[in-house]
Parts: C-alpha cells; sequence; structure tokens
C-alpha cells in the first residue's frame, strides 16, 4: 500500500513540467520546467521540504531541440540530449544552489535514432534503450568525453506483454511499471559494458502503481521506493522488493 509523503507539494508551481524532467539527486528531489529553470526539494525520512531554486542559464530550452533530459547523479549534473544526438551538460551545486554553462561532452551522437526512447545516465557511461528493448553504453573515457556504444547482454526489456508506462534505472536495476500499474523489474548482475546482461523480469511491487487517484505527473525511483507524484503536487511512495 502506497505511503502519503507529506510536505511542500512537488511540481505544482503552475510553470508545466513534463513526465520525464524529474528526477531523484543527492536526498533531493530535482525538477526541470518547461521555462528551463531548475528546482529543488530536499527529503529526508519521507518527507518532502519545500522547493528552492537553482539559479542559472536555462536548461533544454534553447538551441538544438532536445530529444532526452536526464540527471547524473555520479557527476551532479543534468545531461541533455539533443534531436542531434549531442550530449551538453549543466553541473548542479546544491551547496551554492546553482546551475552552471552548459558545456559539450565529447563523443559519437547517442540517442538520436527514431527507435531509441530512453537514456539512462551510470557512473560508467550513457545507456540508451531502444524499441526493441535492446541497451547499449556508451563508456565515459573521462568526465567530458564518452566512446562508441556497446550492446549489453540482457532479454528485450517493456517490449512484450502489457504495455510500460514508465521505464527508468534504479539502482543495478530497469524497472518497469505497464499500464496496468504492475512493477517489473530486470536485475543487472554485471557492469553496464559489453560483458553486462539484466536477468529475465519478476514482479518488484505489490501494489499497483499510478493507476487510479489522482493522475500522475511523473513516477521517479529514489532507493527501495517508486514515488507517484501526481497533478496536485502530492508524493506517494510504493515500497519495491
Amino acid at each position: 500500500m502506497a505511503q502519503h509523503w507529506h510536505g511542500a507539494p512537488v511540481a505544482s508551481s503552475g510553470v508545466h513540467v513534463r513526465h520525464d524532467r524529474v528526477f531523484p539527486a543527492k536526498n533531493h528531489i530535482v525538477v526541470v520546467n518547461d521555462n528551463g529553470e531548475v528546482w529543488a526539494h530536499p527529503v529526508a525520512h519521507g518527507s518532502i521540504g519545500g522547493a528552492f531554486q537553482l539559479p542559472g542559464p536555462a536548461v533544454a530550452v534553447h538551441g538544438v531541440p532536445p530529444k532526452f533530459v536526464t540527471l547524473d547523479k555520479h557527476h551532479s549534473r543534468i545531461l541533455v540530449i539533443n534531436a542531434s544526438g549531442e550530449v551538453w551538460a549543466h553541473d548542479l551545486d546544491f551547496n551554492s544552489r546553482h546551475t552552471g554553462n552548459a558545456y559539450h561532452v565529447q563523443g559519437p551522437a547517442v540517442g538520436h535514432a527514431s527507435h531509441d526512447l530512453e537514456i539512462y545516465a551510470t557512473k560508467q557511461g550513457l545507456a540508451v534503450r531502444n524499441a526493441n528493448g535492446e541497451i547499449w553504453v556508451h563508456h565515459y573515457v573521462n568526465r567530458n568525453a564518452y566512446g562508441g556504444a556497446s550492446k549489453m547482454n540482457s532479454p528485450a526489456i517493456a517490449v512484450h506483454g502489457v504495455p510500460a508506462r514508465y521505464v527508468f534505472k534504479s539502482n543495478r536495476r530497469v524497472i518497469v511499471v505497464n499500464t496496468s500499474g504492475e512493477v517489473w523489474a530486470h536485475q543487472r548482475t554485471a557492469g553496464w559494458d559489453h560483458g553486462g546482461n539484466f536477468a529475465g523480469a519478476y514482479k518488484a511491487s505489490n501494489d499497483a502503481v499510478a493507476v487510479g487517484g489522482v493522475p500522475a505527473k511523473a513516477v521517479v525511483p529514489w532507493k527501495n521506493y517508486i514515488l507517484v507524484i501526481n497533478q496536485a503536487g502530492e508524493v506517494w511512495a510504493h515500497t519495491l522488493h
């Protein structure tokens, strides 16, 4: 059964927020709105603190249209992958509460194919899931450069059965929430590289997630939970196992 995490409403300022631009980061929920503003809510012991802005240049607003926006928590930065497959980064500083200027992370085009569906930032690089359920990883050469893609060994992820509604990375798993609210997980059994692999799917929660009640605005992983942020800004937590 879902637990209500009390506190300030999330992503409810009136400026539109897309469902894939709400992220967990360093004990905060980070929100990037359609004006390119970055806001953060501190989270502690199931309580949501008030939002504070990380002022700086607008994120994912100017230049080549963005295709993906993701958060690289290992390097504390937001990554913007545009329609040309270029990767641009904005560093986040939660201490001084600031968003840095965009800089280009060098490498071949990432996620620009029409069948590429999501990009996950990992400690080792950028993982791309496509419509065939394959995961390809571009490994970092250093913080500001990455190389060509290698395919992980895994069953097709979020392809068969009830259609997927949300797919995201959570620690060593890829989590799939389908349109029936079922939660399935693929456990990673090795690193994010060509020798790595994911196991077959298993049921990861007893709850029906993001179905019924106030419609969901965003669904994000949080440690051993899935957080559903509804249109009222309320946060409801579902336990993963």
